[in-house]
């Protein structure tokens, strides 16, 4: 929609929506197994892992044995931890967004607002530069910390807003 009253030809793109454990669910594991920067993330811990384990067993002297123990004990319990560490991430980010109830989210050129209650956040563009889509959500991301933003696609106001908030995302984010 075309804000009210401006003359300078700005477009934002208005969403309400109250956000829910599932999107965030989603964001974390469509990132994590459908993106290659979340499948690096989910692949670095068990790599360094069996790295800094095979040292130690080199080092120590181990026995063919003990070393593929260590191994698979490592392996294993990285494999179990990292997404778990992830999904407690997504879990937190909810519970941050969570506090704002039912939130409207202004997306422009320069970046988005998200107010809810007393609460109110932008994010610019240069902090969160990449972003995919599902089918659902519109999630924008960090480059390293692994922390995202969930817009929901069911809070467009218009069927139209979902297309213009994609066209937005394309001309300001590298899409993942």
């Amino acid at each position: 929609m075309q804000t009210g009253g401006d003359t300078s030809g700005t477009t934002t793109i208005e969403f309400v929506y109250d956000p829910t454990p599932e999107d965030y669910r989603t964001a974390f594991w469509r990132f994590h197994f459908a993106t290659w920067p979340g499948r690096g993330s989910l692949v670095t811990g068990p790599v360094v892992g069996l790295g800094l384990g095979s040292l130690i067993c080199w080092l120590r002297g181990f026995s063919p044995t003990a070393t593929a123990f260590v191994l698979v004990s490592v392996t294993l319990s990285l494999c179990v931890i990292t997404p778990r560490v992830g999904a407690r991430k997504a879990r937190e980010q909810y519970e941050d967004m969570e506090a704002y109830g039912t939130c409207r989210t202004t997306v422009a050129e320069d970046g988005l607002t998200t107010t809810g209650g007393e609460l109110s956040s932008t994010l610019e563009w240069r902090v969160f530069p990449r972003y995919f889509e599902t089918d659902t959500l519109f999630v924008i991301t960090t480059k390293r910390t692994g922390i995202f933003f969930a817009l929901p696609k069911r809070g467009a106001q218009d069927p139209a807003d979902v297309d213009r908030v994609r066209a937005v995302l394309d001309r300001n984010l590298t899409r993942l």
